[in-house]
């Protein structure tokens, strides 16, 4: 289906890797540890209900497994589940096997496999169960793609609640096998009635559920209670200060198992199927470490396509593409060029919503302005301001979203940072979570360190976009939420 079919049909659900990450200056901070409620030392005042999120309230990272034990800490997305809308007494997955199964389909389809070459992703028979995957984060956003007003005005306010997942099986012994594959399942929080007609060669705005998103605002801030005042187990847990990596409460043996369930039935009482707007996927081709190959997927309503007469997923076309192009790959260095497709950015001009998956002639190749960390996978390198700059602009939540700027420059510009500029701390982020080497191309997620055991990794577009959506729930809901006489 051409991408201009998508803004006709006016559905408003491409945000999916998110292109969203502020750019400050470079530093260390570590992550408080629990309190303990024993001893002779005062406890910390109970943290009142309406006090402000913090990021690791709004992005909840899992440690990486690495012992058997650790199953019983995870979340398996088969076991999510939500009431029957039909029939209360029965529950449907979260996701499909419907919804599955066109995962599965489009990964093998033609479309991904990298224009020009023969790389395709190729998953491997392990993560062809549904079974096999788990969560690794979930992502509570406020208004995707972006929270700026310049973005907003746009693409409207979309809210959405993300999960990271990936796949994990036991070895021989039971011990957990991390495979390093990420899928994005994206639930969308939005009105049956659009607010407004879309404009020429854009998406239609999304008028957002504000009722659905507060009551989940409420919640998180309710849950961020519990285990800050010592309800999930034998440590008071606080996130407050905290900088972005693995959930404190998570980390935590004493809350670990009780905040797991509260995560869990969280996510039953707000997703379902039908919420379930889009997926994506960052794959290897089959039986090979490289290249890394990313590719977007978007749910269609019934009608639009005849191949799809209920309604379903199709593939995205790439949005900084050339409008035809699908998949997007990261060869490993030595390998030249290092990201092929080669993107075609704009995120150097004015906030547009028009771009190549809603049509490839909206925003002619010839008339776009951007960078791109294909700019700065060259032999020899750009000079380190120009390095820098570009970074920034990349990084940069106010000018760089999904639809101007490409997945690979999203997934990459950290590790370019860190081994160009010799960046080795970022506010915001636990130090142990930044990514181990330059293979490592996770946003929110696990993946392999330089020894091949996984950790939890954290880019700071993933920190800075967490800080934007904390800063507006904290300022636009909590805040307007609270008791007149506070």
């Amino acid at each position: 289906m051409h991408g201009s079919r998508v803004a006709s049909f006016a559905y408003p659900s491409l945000i999916l890797i998110g292109a969203l990450v502020a750019c400050a200056a470079w530093g260390c901070s570590s992550r408080p540890k629990a309190t303990e409620t024993g001893g002779g030392s005062a406890a910390p005042a109970p943290t009142p209900a309406n006090a402000p999120l913090s990021a690791d309230d709004v992005s909840l990272l899992f440690p990486a497994p690495t012992q058997a034990s650790d199953f019983d800490r995870l979340i398996a997305v088969h076991d999510l589940t939500s009431p029957n809308p039909q029939d209360a007494t029965k529950r449907d997955p979260v996701w499909s096997d419907a919804a599955f199964q066109q995962f599965l389909g489009i990964a093998a389809s033609p479309a991904a496999q990298v224009a020009g070459t023969t790389s395709r992703i190729g998953l491997p028979a392990e993560a062809q169960s549904i079974a096999a995957w788990f969560v690794a984060g979930v992502r509570i956003d406020a208004g995707a793609p972006g929270l700026s007003n310049e973005i907003r005005d746009q693409f409207g306010t979309l809210p959405q609640i993300r999960l990271i997942i990936q796949p994990v099986t036991k070895n021989v012994k039971g011990a957990p096998v991390v495979h390093d594959i990420a899928g994005h399942l994206i639930f969308n929080f939005t009105l049956a009635k659009p607010n407004d007609p879309p404009q020429t060669e854009c998406l239609q705005r999304p008028q957002p559920d504000n009722d659905a998103f507060n009551a989940i605002v409420g919640e998180i801030a309710a849950l961020r209670t519990k285990f800050s005042n010592g309800q999930l187990g034998a440590n008071k847990v606080t996130t407050a200060g905290a900088p972005l990596g693995v959930h404190p409460g998570l980390a935590d043996a004493t809350t670990a198992n009780n905040l797991r369930h509260e995560i869990k039935s969280f996510l039953e009482k707000h997703l379902s199927d039908s919420r379930l707007a889009a997926m994506a996927i960052a794959g290897l081709p089959s039986g090979a470490p490289a290249p890394w190959i990313f590719l977007s997927m978007l749910r269609l309503p019934p009608g639009v396509v005849p191949a799809l007469p209920n309604g379903g997923f199709v593939p995205v076309h790439g949005p900084t593409l050339d409008g035809v192009q699908f998949a997007q790959m990261l060869q490993p260095a030595g390998k030249l060029p290092r990201v092929v497709p080669s993107p075609h950015t704009n995120n150097l001009n004015p906030i547009t919503c028009r771009n190549a998956a809603v049509s490839a002639t909206s925003v002619p190749v010839a008339n776009r302005s951007g960078v791109a960390t294909a700019d700065v996978f060259v032999n020899p390198p750009p000079a380190g301001d120009k390095t820098k700059t570009t970074l920034e602009v990349i990084a940069d939540p106010t000018k760089s979203h999904f639809f101007n700027t490409d997945c690979i420059s999203c997934h990459t510009e950290t590790r370019r940072a860190m081994e160009l500029l010799n960046v080795k701390a970022i506010p915001g982020i636990d130090t142990a979570a930044l990514p181990t080497g330059p293979w490592d191309i996770r946003n929110f997620g696990w993946a392999p360190g330089p020894k091949g055991q996984f950790h939890a990794t954290v880019t700071r577009r993933a920190a800075a976009e967490t800080e934007a959506v904390v800063a507006f729930i904290n300022s636009q809901v909590l805040a307007k939420s609270a008791p007149a006489n506070q």
